[in-house]
């Protein structure tokens, strides 16, 4: 899959939208306790390729798409050939 927002999308919304899909590390306390915010990413198995390029499984590609259209972002969905390693990572058999 291949996600951005449109152009002309303020800081805020490119900020939340990164929150949500990605996640964020985080503290609190003048770095005193840290935490990691979970993303959406952080929930399925993937392969990131570049921001905004990721391989996720076939099961859940429906909800990354309706996660990613819900918050104005838009959505490129392609079948692509696993290497090994992309396989090993997902937790799929090779076709």
């Amino acid at each position: 899959m291949v996600f951005f927002l449109p152009l002309g999308s303020s800081k805020k919304q490119h900020r939340a939208f990164r929150r949500r899909i990605y996640g964020e590390d985080t503290s609190s306390w003048g770095g005193r306790y840290r935490y990691r915010r979970r993303g959406l990413l952080d929930e399925m198995p993937h392969v990131l390729l570049y921001t905004g390029v990721v391989i996720v499984r076939e099961r859940d590609a429906g909800k990354l798409v309706r996660t990613i259209e819900g918050l104005d972002g838009t959505v490129f969905r392609r079948q692509v050939k696993l290497t090994g390693a992309d396989s090993r990572a997902l937790g799929v058999p090779l076709s």
